[in-house]
């Protein structure tokens, strides 16, 4: 995988790079969220009284968001 990302560098195709950036980018903030999100509902199922404080979940889950937007914007509108 190191050397498809060392090919596409070397072969002077932006475009590709940062459309492998992006893709890493959204992937991973999708598995944060999935990951946050299956973890919380399993605690909830432990603790029911745990789903007051969801307001910690929303917070977190907003900043794995932010994460994948600024990778977006540093993609889309930084590199060229």
């Amino acid at each position: 995988m190191v050397q498809l990302f060392a090919e596409v560098v070397e072969s002077g195709t932006p475009i590709m790079a940062k459309s492998i950036m992006l893709g890493v980018a959204f992937a991973a903030a999708a598995l944060g969220l999935g990951m946050v999100g299956a973890n919380y509902m399993k605690a909830l199922g432990r603790n029911p009284e745990a789903g007051k404080q969801a307001n910690q979940l929303i917070i977190v889950a907003a900043m794995i968001e932010v994460t994948a937007l600024l990778a977006f914007l540093l993609g889309a509108f930084l590199l060229k």
